[in-house]
């Protein structure tokens, strides 16, 4: 799949962080299929349902079911195949499940999409979360940095065959240097200048994400809440193709 030709609305995709169904159909249609892909989280997920990926669909959209699987391998691989039957694009799960955990995850979603004749949904390995810094992993036992730690998960990952990594924009360059180009980088953590950092430690900007390597930038509440969002979503892509000119 990586080599892919991508769209410029392809490159964003928009993080739905709300517990509501009608603000998930406000930002439907204030995003006017500006993007290619929604991304819906657990706080979605567990207060509307999984219903709320048919409604986004309706609106044309494609959807990145940001579900952060992380249990025993065959948990996880029964989870997945659940998920498989949901029309879903992507999904992420976490690489701190491991290499095992990946690889049956990823089999069990080529067989089942061997068997219906469908595109399988890509898989995206969350490495250490963008709220997490040094001091964080020193608290939880870790014996690198985070970006020592980034590294480590994202090679678990990329040998057990999956398709995307999912980390901070600080950490792409080091990623790329390291394991190149064949698979995919997807990275949350984006503001734009004199944005608000809430609850995120690791972060940057959409030109610094892209021009080091990153495929796709995650945004949620710096586009969803804006009054604009159409015109904020219009800043973002402008930011994303400049950056993909200089690359």
């Amino acid at each position: 799949m990586k080599g892919k030709k991508f769209s410029l609305k392809d490159r964003l995709i928009v993080s739905l962080d709300t517990n509501n169904k009608s603000d998930v159909v406000s930002m439907c249609r204030k995003i006017s299929g500006k993007v290619s892909t929604l991304k819906l989280g657990l706080e979605l997920i567990y207060g509307v349902g999984l219903e709320v990926i048919d409604t986004v669909k309706s609106f044309g959209y494609k959807v990145m079911l940001d579900a952060k699987l992380l249990d025993i391998p065959n948990t996880v691989k029964s989870a997945a195949e659940a998920i498989g039957g949901l029309g879903v694009s992507a999904v992420t799960l976490h690489t701190l499940g491991g290499r095992q955990m990946l690889e049956q995850t990823r089999e069990i979603l080529e067989k089942q999409s061997e068997s219906r004749a469908k595109f399988r949904p890509l898989l995206f390995g969350v490495t250490i979360l963008t709220s997490l810094d040094d001091k964080d992993l020193k608290a939880l036992g870790f014996k690198g940095d985070f970006l020592y730690s980034v590294l480590s998960l994202a090679g678990i990952a990329i040998d057990a065959g999956t398709d995307g990594i999912i980390c901070s924009p600080n950490e792409v360059d080091a990623i790329r240097k390291k394991f190149g180009t064949g698979f995919y980088i997807a990275t949350p953590g984006i503001r734009l200048p004199g944005d608000a950092a809430g609850d995120q430690k690791r972060i940057n900007t959409p030109e610094e994400a892209m021009s080091r390597g990153a495929d796709f930038i995650i945004v949620g509440r710096s586009i969803t809440t804006r009054e604009d969002v159409g015109g904020t979503i219009d800043l973002y892509l402008e930011k994303i193709e400049r950056a993909l000119g200089h690359a």
